[in-house]
């Protein structure tokens, strides 16, 4: 739970600080994905059954500030 808190945190520090030119480079994210990127959007893993249909996916974005607001969350929940 502290680790989505400092991830949103962190996404929303990256939307503030992102409209500022020196400050920009916070905002710059990486997509890590358990599926390989294809044209266009990424496709989910998808098993049909016929009777059952099941689809898989994770994508996780990533920049400074989401790392930086998950390690304050994990030190401000140290300190309590």
């Amino acid at each position: 739970m502290i680790v989505i808190a400092g991830a949103m945190l962190g996404n929303v520090l990256a939307g503030a600080v992102g409209q500022f030119t020196y400050l920009a480079w916070l905002g710059r994210s990486i997509r890590v994905s358990l599926i390989p990127p294809g044209i266009g959007q990424v496709q989910p893993f998808v098993v049909d059954l016929h009777v059952l249909t099941l689809t898989l996916g994770l994508a996780v974005r990533l920049n400074l500030a989401i790392i930086l607001g998950i390690l304050v969350a994990a030190f401000v929940f140290r300190m309590l």
